[in-house]
């Protein structure tokens, strides 16, 4: 596997960080160990993209592949000899506490305005990111980025952190955790936050989902040990305390109208929703790019 840019010359600019992620990420980097499914992938959702990539590799050849965050279980997928790996996070602290892979083949640039040449990559994978894009206009300009740098034929797969049609009350979601029905801090974030969005274009604020937990629970010490749960992981909400940055979570209907109708370029060919807790919020689709 080739992981890295060819030529060091021809090194590629950096953006700066977004100001509202500034006291977010760096805290979410230092606290990954804590993070788990189903805001990391499982295993059930590498499979899609194995046999994903694998079909194409066996039809195209090694792709040119572009990772969209710093994913370790991503990088460490048995990517074909000769792919040419590449990565792209908008945050420096997660690049510098989670990549894995060599420095020279991750970019700290925003998704919305890739330094990237057209249609320079064939594979483009994303974890449970897409809801980190602003809606409608960044979704857009993610989506222009995307049909830009991904070749014809080429694929983009993503896991998407969706909301159900049914939206929970966050008294009720505050409740369960309360009551111990909540199993992990992974579970609660993913439910309290969609419980929380009014709608994609607003958003939620990591700091609002952090203020209601925390006038629910002040002692987070004794609920810890009531709830069974390591300190440490419930303590990992506080890189939610004070951040503005904003998750936008979108249905998989709004993704497919926008990448496959309007403005489009792309074609749904598969969607894949896994077994686990709260899979039927973390489904993965795969999208091919039209041929011009």
């Amino acid at each position: 596997m080739t992981s890295s840019i060819s030529d060091p010359a021809t090194a590629l600019p950096t953006w700066p960080d977004n100001p509202a992620d500034i006291s977010h990420w760096p805290e979410i980097a230092r606290l990954w160990s804590q993070v788990g499914p189903p805001l990391r992938p499982a295993a059930e959702d590498l499979l899609p993209l194995i046999q994903g990539i694998a079909a194409w590799a066996g039809a195209n050849g090694p792709p040119r592949a572009l990772i969209l965050g710093v994913t370790p279980e991503l990088y460490r997928l048995p990517w074909p000899t000769g792919t040419h790996l590449m990565a792209i996070d908008r945050t420096r602290g997660m690049i510098d506490a989670v990549w894995p892979g060599p420095r020279e083949a991750v970019i700290c640039a925003d998704w919305t305005a890739v330094p990237l040449p057209e249609s320079s990559r064939d594979i483009v994978l994303c974890d449970g990111g897409v809801h980190l894009v602003a809606h409608p206009h960044g979704h857009l300009a993610f989506l222009s980025e995307m049909k830009r740098i991904v070749a014809p034929g080429g694929l983009c797969v993503f896991r998407l952190f969706a909301p159900t049609s049914a939206r929970e009350e966050p008294d009720q979601v505050l409740s369960d955790f309360l009551g111990g029905a909540i199993p992990n801090l992974n579970i609660l974030k993913l439910r309290l936050g969609m419980a929380m969005q009014e709608s994609a274009s607003e958003g939620v604020e990591l700091g609002q989902v952090w203020r209601a937990i925390h006038h629910a629970a002040r002692d987070f010490e004794q609920l810890a040990g009531r709830l069974g749960w390591p300190l440490e992981h419930l303590l990992a909400i506080n890189s939610y305390r004070d951040s503005t940055a904003r998750y936008h979570f979108l249905d998989p209907d709004t993704v497919c109208r926008l990448f496959c109708q309007a403005p489009g370029g792309f074609e749904l060919v598969s969607f894949t929703t896994p077994t686990y807790l709260l899979g039927e919020r973390c489904p993965t689709i795969v999208l091919q790019r039209r041929n011009r």
